[in-house]
């Protein structure tokens, strides 16, 4: 018996190697297609682009709390200074005959809701004239340099200094390599005060 086979049955006896050929376009444009719509898919696209931002902005929002922490402590440590310096400049310091730890205690008692007072340093100097006064603190080595503080009580008509000293500590690493000089890498928060005392 004569056995005709259609088209169909023609088809299903090609080589393999002809048919991968014939399927290999559609397999590309497929990939092609899934490859455009993943890059336009935007699913997620928001977490994404927080996650990229939230790191820059939480370190600029760190710097600027810590920045505005420092600039709070040289305000305070400013208003102490100037408070007892008038103290000072009025005699009222010299009469009452106060030791250097006595002194310090009385400054501490302005500041010590904001520093450790056994780390504050506090120089009291007289000078012939205000031009001998020193304008820069005294950074050595990449540390406070205490050699030449004193606590000298002034006469009247004394041109006077105090100043006070404190390393505050920071903990924003761009603010460590930018912001300061010191080997341990505090900020130097000062207060300074220069005056003629009255004649007492």
């Amino acid at each position: 018996m004569l056995t005709i086979k259609d088209h169909d049955d023609a088809s299903d006896q090609k080589p393999s190697h002809c048919r991968k050929a014939e399927t290999a376009p559609a397999s590309h444009a497929t990939g092609r297609r899934k490859i455009a719509s993943f890059l336009r898919n935007r699913d997620g696209a928001v977490a994404i682009e927080f996650v990229i931002l939230a790191f820059p902005f939480l370190i600029l929002m760190l710097v600027l709390i810590e920045t505005a922490t420092i600039f709070y402590a040289e305000l305070v440590m400013d208003r102490a200074v100037a408070k007892i310096g008038r103290e000072v400049r009025t005699g009222q310091i010299t009469s009452a005959d106060l030791t250097k730890d006595e002194f310090k205690a009385k400054l501490c008692k302005e500041v010590n809701f904001l520093f450790d007072c056994s780390k504050l340093q506090v120089d009291l100097k007289t000078y012939g004239s205000f031009g001998a006064v020193p304008t820069s603190a005294p950074i050595k080595n990449g540390d406070l340099d205490t050699t030449g503080f004193s606590y000298t009580k002034p006469t009247g008509e004394t041109v006077t200094s105090l100043k006070a000293y404190y390393k505050w500590p920071l903990y924003v690493d761009v603010l460590r390599k930018m912001a300061t000089s010191m080997s341990d890498h505090s900020f130097m928060v000062v207060g300074s005060a220069a005056f003629m005392t009255e004649p007492y």
